[in-house]
């Protein structure tokens, strides 16, 4: 039976406990979000300029743990939302720990937002985060990227080298995802640049923007599908992403 102590006030062990639950019971749950981030680039967080706050907490999951999830959360002191969840809890589900207004998503299966990411064969490359290569994906596939996205996107190019493996962040799989999704790799592309252009005009290491454009480079080179360049014809004229309203408790 897992921790079931009310949710604490420190948000980082507050992740590991839930983590260390879900693990104790076998059910293959995942940090995402600038959380996960912090755990997956401790360098970075010595670098006060990358260090931030962190409000609530997000996670995914598999649809068939998503009954086992639930009744997780709830013996670990969480409110789950009825209506939210009786409407949308085969695809996301929503929890709340009201002493510190601290919201918890939690995904099933993919993520979709301005696009849609798969996690199903991905969830377990690592032991408590997604990888380095899919938490920038959730980062860079937000068409309305801010500064706090920027920078947790500089903040895996600074802890993790473009690699052609899943041992940082891995081009091969990202272009391989592009490379069939002519929009996805529009959205890609842009904020590549943003991302590039702030860890210049910020003065983080050089290396960065080295990083990012060997992933550029790979975007690029990569061979593109028929329904890739059918879409590439057509370009910015239909708009090739979505705009996801923001769901708060």
């Amino acid at each position: 039976m897992s921790d079931t102590t009310g949710p604490g006030a420190d948000i980082t062990e507050e992740a590991t406990r839930i983590i260390d639950a879900a693990n104790t019971e076998g059910i293959p749950l995942r940090l995402l979000g600038g959380l996960a981030i912090f755990f997956q680039c401790p360098g970075a967080m010595l670098n006060e300029r990358l260090q931030r706050t962190y409000n609530d907490m997000d996670f995914v999951t598999l649809a068939k743990w998503g009954a086992k999830t639930k009744a997780l959360f709830t013996r670990l002191g969480y409110e789950g939302s009825k209506t939210f969840n009786a409407l949308h809890g085969n695809t996301r589900l929503l929890f709340w720990d009201e002493q510190h207004e601290r919201q918890i998503d939690i995904f099933i299966d993919r993520m979709q937002m301005c696009h849609t990411l798969d996690f199903r064969s991905r969830l377990l490359l690592d032991t408590r985060t997604l990888s380095p290569s899919d938490l920038l994906l959730t980062k860079l596939q937000i068409v309305e990227i801010n500064e706090k996205d920027l920078i947790d996107a500089v903040a895996l190019f600074y802890d993790h080298e473009v690699e052609r493996s899943e041992q940082g962040i891995d081009a091969n799989y990202i272009a391989g995802l592009t490379s069939n999704d002519w929009g996805l790799q529009k959205t890609l592309e842009l904020n590549l640049q943003k991302t590039q252009a702030f860890a210049i005009e910020q003065n983080f290491p050089s290396y960065i923007p080295q990083r990012i454009n060997a992933l550029l480079a790979a975007l690029r080179e990569r061979p593109k599908s028929l329904g890739w360049k059918a879409r590439a014809v057509v370009g910015e004229r239909v708009r090739w992403y979505e705009l996801p309203e923001e769901v708060r408790q």
